[in-house]
């Protein structure tokens, strides 16, 4: 009887551990989240959602900053290989989602009705367009929606430090100091510079070269005109050169315009001259044309380019017209270095040196300027009144992601290493891929 109780026990035991282990074996490659936080479980589709968006963001701007249209995985961001970059990214932003989602509970906050209902009205409207994408994903409609509950969530957390009533709240006075200390206010009118063309092996040609050289020295010389014109003219002043500049612009585009369709018509009847015209005279005629519209349109283009700049426009919605409308506010003082070595940084270091109500030539690479520098003390109340929410997060954005990330140290996060191994970057973009390539032919 000993004997049989004893086998008995011996196999209840081997069973017990067998079921464990299955058990053990089933939650180990459970890959539907991909982490926990204290208690709760975060959903891998969040994770995807995240690299998926910024995978998306960061080859469009490899698209516009380089022209990069394939090889993504190839190319580098911030220091890192692509895929190392978003896994990490993903990771992080999943950490942080769990973090602000457990303060936010912490703290007792909710979000309002009106806030569900515009969660709940883009998610509707995105799955009518990209459900069944995100669902080759991997990514439920669920998922998307606690992505973007945890960013509306971050946005109140935010606002609970320090939008006015916080508990870090910024006072008026505060944001105004801090443009003071930061901001330049200035006014700008350029005259672009004109690259010479090139030929086949990328050599600038001698005749173009010299076209270039002449255009420019009349840009720069219709440039020196108008400072001539500025001098002794205070900042406020300045819109009255503005404004005859936009005159010569506006001239100038209509006349090139002019030009560029008298060339056509030259081009046209030189086509269609006489049998007796030689073939080299046709070919010389028809490239002096072509070369001639070509210039013009470089030139239209330029002036288009340089209108724009000066950033004239008003408000069409408003009775009144904007008083600084020619004007711009830029925070050059928190620039680190990499900003500073722009184009636009180095424009604002010039800025920075010069003494207001004073017009001053600056030239760069790609064009000649005025400058003339305004105090910002003369906005800075009603600037900081009008621009408060940007300002706010201009100013507490680095404080509150130390926050954020103070908050995930402490918060107990143990991460599903098969699930970020499942879903890497490189799994998604082929899933992407394919959805599309499927979907495209069919």
């Amino acid at each position: 009887m000993d004997n049989k109780m004893a086998k008995a026990k011996k196999i209840t035991a081997a069973l017990t551990a067998a079921l464990l282990c299955t058990a053990s074996l089933t939650s180990c490659s459970d890959t539907s989240y991909v982490m926990t936080a204290g208690d709760s479980k975060i959903n891998a589709g969040i994770y995807i959602y995240n690299e998926l968006t910024e995978m998306s963001y960061q080859m469009t701007m490899m698209y516009y900053q380089n022209g990069i249209k394939k090889d993504y995985f190839d190319q580098k961001v911030d220091g890192k290989a692509f895929d190392e970059y978003l896994s990490d990214y993903a990771l992080t932003a999943t950490k942080e989602y769990a973090a602000v989602v457990d303060k936010f509970n912490e703290l007792g906050l909710t979000l309002s009705d009106e806030d569900i209902k515009s969660i709940n009205d883009s998610i509707s409207s995105t799955w009518d367009s990209q459900g069944e994408f995100y669902e080759s994903e991997g990514i439920s409609k669920e998922s998307v929606k606690l992505a973007l509950k945890g960013s509306k969530m971050r946005e109140e957390l935010f606002d609970h430090y320090y939008a006015e009533g916080g508990e870090e709240a910024v006072s008026d006075d505060e944001m105004v100091k801090y443009l003071d200390d930061n901001y330049l206010r200035y006014k700008s009118i350029s005259f672009a510079k004109t690259k010479a063309s090139t030929d086949s092996s990328s050599s600038a040609t001698d005749s173009s070269t010299d076209s270039a050289d002449a255009a420019n020295e009349e840009a720069k010389a219709k440039r020196d005109e108008f400072l001539e014109k500025a001098q002794g003219v205070s900042f406020d002043d300045f819109d009255s050169i503005i404004d005859e500049y936009n005159d010569y612009v506006a001239s100038k585009k209509a006349s090139d315009s002019s030009s560029a369709t008298d060339s056509n018509s030259s081009a046209s009847d030189s086509s269609t001259a006489s049998d007796d015209t030689s073939s080299v005279a046709e070919s010389d005629t028809s490239s002096t044309a072509s070369d001639d519209t070509s210039s013009v349109s470089d030139s239209t283009a330029d002036s288009s380019t340089v209108a724009s700049d000066t950033d004239s426009s008003t408000d069409s919605s408003s009775s009144a017209p904007d008083p600084y409308a020619n004007e711009k506010m830029m925070n050059y003082g928190t620039m680190d270095d990499s900003q500073k070595d722009t184009t636009n940084g180095k424009i604002l270091k010039e800025v920075s040196g010069m003494s207001t109500d004073v017009a001053t030539a600056y030239e760069d690479d790609n064009a000649y300027y005025i400058l003339i520098k305004g105090d910002v003390k003369g906005r800075d109340t009603e600037y900081a009144k009008d621009n408060h929410e940007d300002l706010l997060k201009e100013m507490k954005s680095d404080e509150f992601q130390k926050k954020l990330t103070s908050w995930v140290e402490k918060l107990d996060i143990k991460v599903n290493n098969k699930a970020i191994k499942r879903y890497t970057p490189k799994v998604v973009y082929d899933k992407q891929t394919e959805y599309y390539s499927k979907n495209n032919n069919s």
